[in-house]
């Protein structure tokens, strides 16, 4: 039995059981929220229980037997399956909260940012296919991993430029929601090429057994963070309605 490989494994078990709870927590605020942002709360749900499921099927293939053969040969394509689904409906919580804008077509930037973010998934996906299939640092690995950062840059710089317009007129917790939703995508995010590159640069099977541990962690802190920061913005709106209302009844 392999320590490191254990602990990997149950890393998988912890993500799953976050992703689980999370999106029972987020379905359950829905109706708390004011109308206009249930949304919100529903994409949260949504998300992390599609990873959930997608978790749940990934602790059974590595299981507990803390042999690192069974997380040697992970298959990659799971987890850039639930990338591929979740990480547009994360992107897709900027325009919920953006909501109408004069200033802003909020349905072209969820357009765009998920077309960037397919591509972003797409070059990482055949990217870790070409150095899994030669064992090593591949030209077609290099060209994908810069191919599927561009990507990411895009993105971060549609948000930045967007955000800071079409938040002008939002209320105050939607424009720190905003905010910090944000550097969750810059420095959240920034695990995932990180995580490449060592494969790039620093092959071997401590390495990947560490890598799929932060993954898993980097996973539950992005997914789930993501959404508690989104819904706690909506939660404090419906306060202040609630409070005003008071005020106006007194």
């Amino acid at each position: 039995m392999n320590t490191l490989a254990l602990a990997t494994q149950y890393t998988f078990w912890i993500t799953f059981c976050g992703m689980s709870a999370a999106s029972l927590y987020f379905f359950m605020e829905r109706s708390s929220l004011p109308e206009k942002y249930r949304s919100v709360a529903t994409l949260a749900g949504v998300y992390t229980f599609i990873a959930a499921v997608n978790y749940y099927n990934m602790k059974e293939i590595v299981g507990l037997s803390g042999d690192p053969a069974t997380l040697l040969n992970f298959p990659t394509a799971l987890r850039y399956i639930d990338w591929l689904i979740t990480t547009p409906l994360i992107l897709l919580k900027f325009p919920a909260l953006l909501g109408n804008s004069e200033k802003l077509d909020v349905f072209v930037l969820a357009i765009a940012l998920i077309v960037l973010d397919v591509v972003m998934i797409v070059c990482g996906y055949f990217g870790e296919i070409s150095i899994n299939a030669a064992d090593k640092s591949t030209g077609l690995g290099w060209a994908l991993f810069v191919g599927s950062c561009i990507a990411w840059v895009l993105i971060i710089v549609m948000l930045f430029r967007v955000i800071s317009v079409g938040s002008e007129n939002k209320v105050k917790p939607i424009r720190r929601a905003l905010n910090q939703l944000k550097y969750f995508i810059v420095f959240g995010w920034a695990i995932y090429p990180i995580g490449y590159l060592v494969t790039l640069i620093a092959p071997g099977p401590e390495v990947q057994m560490v890598r799929e541990m932060v993954y898993n962690f980097a996973d539950l802190v992005n997914k789930v963070g993501f959404g508690f920061v989104a819904i706690y913005a909506c939660t404090q709106i419906a306060r202040d309605e609630e409070i005003k209302a008071e005020i106006a009844r007194m």
